[in-house]
């Protein structure tokens, strides 16, 4: 690709995110007034998707360094979110597993998220939302590739 092109996508990526969040997420702003950081969403998305893991794996799932995990680990487990389980084969791992009323909050969480979304994106015709589906699953592959 040529140099000013690439130079071209590089500026639009710098407005895209900011736009996006502005744009599709409008409402988080909103919603999570008082409430828990989306970080915690985050770490609770991927217990809730691969089961038990160690700090160390869900850090590098939702890009948190360690330092980071330990307190947002604690305030999940303070709150009741999130359980320290011992590995059954090593004694110095210890895996972090969702609980029931973590699974719940993530499930009110995704309901709540996806109907905002829904209606923030309610505005575009059926080509603009196939256009934008279909966008969003070509970022999506092209990211795994970085």
């Amino acid at each position: 690709m040529e140099d000013e092109r690439l130079d071209k996508m590089v500026d639009n990526l710098y407005l895209f995110f900011p736009l996006f969040r502005k744009k599709v997420f409008k409402h988080r702003k909103r919603s999570h007034e008082g409430k828990m950081p989306h970080s915690y969403y985050h770490v609770l998305k991927i217990l809730d998707k691969h089961g038990n893991l160690p700090m160390s794996k869900i850090g590098r799932n939702v890009h948190i360094s360690k330092s980071n995990m330990t307190s947002l680990i604690d305030k999940l487990v303070e709150n009741g979110l999130a359980e320290r389980l011992p590995d059954q084969n090593d004694r110095r791992v210890i895996n972090i597993s969702i609980t029931p009323k973590g699974k719940d909050v993530l499930k009110d969480w995704r309901k709540n998220s996806n109907n905002e979304i829904k209606k923030s994106l309610s505005v575009l015709s059926e080509e603009d939302l196939e256009t934008f589906y279909v966008s969003v699953e070509n970022i999506k592959d092209i990211l795994h590739k970085l």
